[in-house]
């Protein structure tokens, strides 16, 4: 791993973008929102991403803007389509309208199609806390999982956000995806000859299996906690996609894999609900704070040194990198970083 200046490689992705055509101020803010993960220690969908959102925009597989047009609105709704633009912009724009409403109305839902991976949804979910709202969010994606008694990829690794202010605590911030482990955790698996935990997938053949070199042959991640997951994926794969009127399913394409294939019309559902309109927003925050303290002081077990609350490590990493100014990136991931400048 490198240690380097957080300002500095912020600035030198969203270079990258730039020369891929992206405008100035929406490859600053994917830029920031990608380091925003980075640094919170999200990994998988910070600045390891760069190289392919490139491969995609260079295809022709994204676009290079994210502007939103809205086709359908109400005083407390909206569908809103992205053209097939850059899904990081295009969902914080989204976000903003939905922001918008609830702070007119009390809740605000956008739906959102032509669009394409977003990043980590928590981000998301995360702008409405900072108004001091509950926020939700999810998307749908390629189909990755096999359904409950299925051998095949049937619906996508659909992941599902939500984050709540907590006073002191800042935000109560829980986003996950539905499978039991990412692709991308399996794959490192495979690159450092581990084998994986039971229940993460099935090989091509529908066989539960340890060895990620099965995965690699067509192999297929399986949802956690068996049907629940997968019942959950259907739910974010119905408010994403179907309400949204993007493409669902297997349909969804694959933007990481083909990059060429213009349209991946992906899917996100974002609700912003104004607390401050049906409660007081200061009787809340106490309330919250309460929860939290409750559940920090229960008695620990054996083998375990504290109890978090979703979304405080990502907190204290954050809290750690900007206090340093620097950011720890994957050797492999930064140099691909400085092959694209």
């Amino acid at each position: 791993m490198a240690i380097v200046d957080l300002r500095e490689i912020t600035e030198k992705v969203a270079g990258i973008f730039m020369r891929e055509g992206v405008d100035k101020e929406t490859a600053e803010l994917t830029a920031s929102v990608l380091a925003d993960t980075e640094i919170k220690g999200i990994k998988t969908h910070g600045f390891l991403r760069v190289p392919m959102y490139v491969q995609c925009l260079s295809s022709g597989g994204i676009k290079p803007n994210g502007n939103i047009d809205i086709l359908a609105e109400t005083p407390t709704m909206a569908r809103v389509s992205g053209h097939g633009g850059m899904g990081i912009p295009i969902a914080v724009n989204a976000t903003k309208l939905a922001i918008k409403k609830a702070k007119e109305t009390g809740v605000g839902i956008v739906t959102v199609c032509g669009s394409h991976h977003l990043g980590a949804t928590g981000y998301y979910a995360d702008m409405c806390a900072k108004e001091g709202m509950i926020g939700i969010c999810m998307s749908n994606g390629n189909a990755m999982i096999a359904p409950t008694g299925g051998a095949a990829p049937a619906i996508g690794n659909n992941p599902f956000s939500y984050a709540v202010p907590a006073g002191k605590y800042g935000t109560v911030l829980y986003d996950i995806a539905m499978s039991m482990g990412s692709d991308m955790k399996i794959l490192a698996m495979c690159k450092n000859g581990e084998r994986v935990p039971d229940g993460w997938f099935i090989d091509k053949n529908g066989y539960p299996s340890n060895d990620p070199e099965a995965f690699r042959d067509k192999g297929v991640l399986l949802p956690f906690g068996g049907y629940k997951g997968y019942g959950l994926a259907i739910m974010v794969e119905m408010l994403a996609a179907t309400l949204s009127g993007a493409a669902m399913t297997k349909a969804a394409s694959a933007w990481n894999k083909i990059p060429s294939e213009e349209g991946g019309n992906v899917g996100h559902f974002i609700m912003a609900i104004d607390i401050s309109k049906i409660t007081d927003p200061e009787e809340f925050t106490a309330r919250a704070e309460e929860l939290i303290k409750s559940l920090s002081e229960t008695r620990l077990a054996p083998g375990a040194d504290k109890i978090y609350y979703p979304g405080e490590k990502e907190k204290i990493n954050k809290e750690t990198s900007l206090a340093s100014g620097k950011v720890e990136v994957n050797d492999e991931v930064l140099a691909k970083i400085e092959a694209l400048l």
